[in-house]
Parts: C-alpha cells; structure tokens; sequence
C-alpha cells in the first residue's frame, strides 16, 4: 500500500508540473537560444544592389514632395491600421492588409526596400516592416538612415529603377512567412502574474512617468515594464548602434535572450521599429500594436505611475 501510495503521490506531482508547463507555454513561445531571424534592415554597404528593390516611401508627405523618390511606392503606417477607440493602432486584418499592398503592384515574393525619415522620424518604416512581414511578405527591409542615406548612398552607385525580384535569392530573404511577430492584450495580462514576459516601453521617459501627450486615456506604464525609449538605439550619427552596444545596454536593463521581449509605445509605431532591431540581433521579441492607446483605455487594466 505504502509502494502505490507512493506512485500515486508522484503521478500527481507529475500532473502539476505538466499543469504549470502548458500554462507558460501558452501564447508566444521562448527560444532556448539565440533566434535566427532575417534582418529587418540593411545598410549602405549591403552587397545586394539596392535597384533590386521595390522602394516604398514612408516619410510624411512634406518630405515626399520637397524630395521625391523615383519609382517609389508610397504608404503610411495608418493606412494599414485600425483608427476606431480602443483599437487605434492595430493592424487592420491580414486580408486587407494585403490587398493594400497588392495594389500598389507588390507581391508577397517581392523584395522590399522601406524608406523613413531615419532618427528624425518616429519609427515608421520598423512600423511599415513589421506590418509586411505580419502578412507574408517576408523580404521587407528598412533602410538604416532613411532618406539621408539613400540620397547620400544609393543614388550614387545605381538607378532606382525596380528589377525582376525574381533575381534575389540569398538566403537571408528566405524565412517561414508563418511566423508572426504581433501579441494581443490578452496575451499580456495573462502573463503579467508569472512575469512571463520582458516588456518594453518604447516611449520618451515622460510618458512612461505618465504624462500623456499623444491621446492616452490614462498615463502610466505597463507594471513590470523598463523604459527603453526607441532613439536610445541610435548612435551619435542617427545610425542603428551595433549588436553589441545593443546587447550591452539591454543586459544593464537586465534583459535576457533566453526570455520573450514584448515592446509598446503609444500606437505600436515605435516599439515595431525596436522589435525589428531586437529581431535582427538575435532576440525573441513581439509587438503590442494596440499599445497604451488601447491599454490605457480599459480602467480595469493595471498601470504604474512614476519610475
């Protein structure tokens, strides 16, 4: 009796680990090492020539007319999101998405080159990525520096002229288009008990002591939630700072690779561009495109004030 009392008490407590295991398994999964992921953005010194590309431009429309990009695409970020309270800031259905870029005469196999307004800007072309590689449309790339760059760079060693995609086939263009790099509210408050995931605020160190400039029902920050306002990211010279200072400065924030990242901003424009970075550089990282546009409009969902 004591040998099947024994089996029995193990069997349960085999019973409760399993239990706890499904309950932090659930929703976006950690990677047990570094992720591979392609880049999410490329230099001037890509090998790839930049007339390979479909150029969209998505700096605002001032820029678009003062400097005109030939043979661009144009969209912006809102375009391909929801404006309707408390869902402002999230991406519209794939379907939609996707008809959206289809007529503007993009395939999903094409290759994508984005153009924003680089650290001047607010992160829209991370944002413009993000949302093509949610829908399929896997080889979308940022270009680092934005305008400047390719006005400096790009002009002076090619036409802007679109050539057959067909051509590039390296293999950092090719990537599962199943993969989704979006979480949803729900997701988030689930976890929130178990700290099952490292959150992000992407946004100016004001707004995350509560101030709220940019429409924000309530202010506050997401509890748990370090501060990583996106243009920490940039070095002296607008460009995106290397692996390793990334790494660094998020190891200081004890951030950890073994461990999902979600980042939020206002309206998921901002934490779409740190994603793509986080992404590149080898971390498990998600968007929360409703953000504290929809966060901070349920009274019922927790917000800390201060630092």
């Amino acid at each position: 009796m004591k040998v099947l009392r024994g089996y029995g008490i193990y069997l349960f407590s085999l019973s409760l680990l399993w239990a706890f295991w499904l309950q932090l398994s659930a929703g976006p999964k950690a990677q047990p090492q570094e992720i591979k992921d392609t880049p999410w953005f490329i230099s001037k010194e890509s090998s790839i020539p930049f007339s390979k590309y479909t150029i969209l431009d998505t700096r605002s429309s001032i820029h678009r007319w003062k400097d005109k990009v030939p043979g661009s695409k144009v969209i912006t970020w809102e375009e391909l999101s929801r404006t309707d309270a408390p869902h402002k800031g999230e991406l519209l259905e794939l379907k939609l998405v996707r008809k959206k870029i289809n007529d503007l005469g993009i395939k999903t196999n094409d290759n994508i080159l984005v153009l924003g307004d680089g650290a001047s800007g607010w992160g829209e072309e991370g944002r413009i990525v993000w949302s093509l590689r949610e829908t399929g449309f896997s080889q979308a790339y940022w270009l680092e520096g934005g305008f400047d760059t390719y006005q400096k760079e790009i002009l002076k060693k090619t036409d802007t002229k679109p050539k057959d995609n067909q051509e590039l086939t390296t293999e950092t263009s090719k990537r599962n288009s199943n993969q989704t790099y979006l979480i949803q509210k729900e997701e988030i408050v689930k976890g929130l008990p178990l700290k099952k995931y490292q959150i992000l605020d992407t946004r100016e160190p004001r707004e995350y002591s509560g101030a709220t400039p940019y429409g924000e029902t309530r202010g506050g920050h997401i509890p748990g939630a370090k501060s990583l306002f996106y243009q920490e990211l940039f070095d002296a010279k607008g460009n995106i700072k290397s692996k390793e200072e990334v790494d660094l400065y998020l190891k200081r924030l004890g951030i950890q690779k073994e461990k999902p990242v979600v980042a939020y901003c206002t309206g998921g424009i901002r934490s779409a561009f740190v994603v793509g970075i986080l992404r590149t550089y080898g971390y498990n990282a998600y968007n929360y495109a409703g953000s504290m546009w929809e966060w901070s409009y349920d009274p019922k969902l927790p917000l800390e004030i201060g630092n």
